[in-house]
Parts: C-alpha cells; structure tokens; sequence
C-alpha cells in the first residue's frame, strides 16, 4: 500500500486534519536545507586568494 494512498488509509486524513500534513511539512524543509548546503557548498565560483600573512620570522 503506498503511503500516501488516503483512500486506503483514511486515518491519515484524520491525523492531516488534527496535527497538519507533517510529511509534507518535513519533505520541504529536506528540500530547502538541501538547496541551501548545495548553495553554500558550491566551490564553483569564483575563487578569491588571500595574500599570506607576513609571518614572525620574517619580521625578526
């Protein structure tokens, strides 16, 4: 039986009705943390080099 087959289950519209669709809920929270972390985590753009900083012995 699949999950989201309600004309077999019909208490999951009763628990829909009571507590809010949390499938639903959770599968577009996966889906937006998932496009967040490929967002932050994309390393292909572009790439900004910071100089090195002086270190102490060469200031000695």
């Amino acid at each position: 039986m699949p999950a989201n087959d309600a004309a077999q289950a019909p208490i999951y519209d009763t628990l829909v009705q009571e507590h809010g669709d949390v499938l639903a809920t959770a599968r577009k929270a996966a889906e937006e943390t998932q496009q967040r972390a490929e967002a932050v985590l994309d390393f292909r753009g572009p790439v900004t080099v910071v100089p090195d900083a002086p270190s102490a012995e060469s200031a000695a």
